[in-house]
């Protein structure tokens, strides 16, 4: 189907929050799923070609405008998608994937996101929260610098909202990150111990960043109290 650009924000330092609005009335989609985006006339061309795949960052209650998100690499896939005018028009495939929040609500979710791993999460969390879920969520938002932390003012809103819903932001390099309220430090063994308790066995956990964040996450998990039957990745690798 196709989507219209509605506008691009950049949204932290070197990542841009793109919205579509999607001509026709028929897509619909599960929070924490993906989709396909080809450009039909793309100014900058490379071997990769012209589509990616990419999370969805809005809720379904957003319809008919779809929010994606995306680090700025240099590609010529991403200088065109950022240099395109309001009203360009993309092919929209999908949606795909199961990433999606678990239906069995006396189990916590909890999320560990990486960067731009960030991105299904916010769909998620923003839809629990507009639908009042009953459940209990946990965020760990791992990012370098303040100026590169995507999102982070509208996770703190909800925070506010859903007593369910509590956020752990942290950065590995904090300083010039002015009055950083949060955590400082790697998402290892010691700082998930900090946070995790007794009901870490029963938790369904979702990892999502680049390729070495997740692997970290995935042979840290099962020594802070998670099965590994219970941990659920998605890699954001760069393009």
């Amino acid at each position: 189907m196709r989507a219209g650009l509605v506008g691009t924000d950049m949204v932290a330092d070197g990542t841009a929050a793109l919205t579509f609005e999607v001509e026709g009335g028929s897509f619909a989609f599960k929070a924490g799923q993906t989709c396909d985006l080809t450009l039909l006339s793309p100014t900058y061309e490379d071997a990769q070609g012209s589509a990616r795949t990419f999370s969805i960052a809005s809720s379904p209650a957003d319809l008919p405008r779809v929010m994606f998100a995306t680090r700025l690499t240099g590609s010529a896939f991403k200088r065109s998608l950022l240099e395109a005018k309001p009203g360009a028009t993309i092919d929209l495939d999908g949606p795909f994937g199961s990433f999606t929040l678990h239906q069995n609500a006396t189990k916590p979710a909890i999320f560990l996101a990486g960067g731009i791993g960030i991105t299904p999460f916010r769909s998620i969390i923003k839809d629990a929260v507009e639908r009042g879920l009953p459940r209990e969520l946990r965020l760990f938002y791992s990012n370098r610098t303040l100026a590169s932390t995507a999102f982070l003012r509208d996770l703190e809103e909800w925070a506010k909202k859903a007593p369910g819903f509590r956020l752990v932001p942290t950065l590995t390099e904090p300083a010039g990150s002015g009055t950083w309220a949060y955590e400082t430090g790697l998402l290892d063994r010691e700082f998930l111990a900090r946070h995790l308790d007794a009901r870490a066995g029963e938790s369904i956990f979702y990892v999502a960043g680049p390729p070495g964040f997740v692997k970290a996450m995935m042979d840290v998990l099962p020594a802070v109290g998670a099965d590994p039957d219970n941990i659920r990745a998605e890699e954001f690798a760069g393009y």
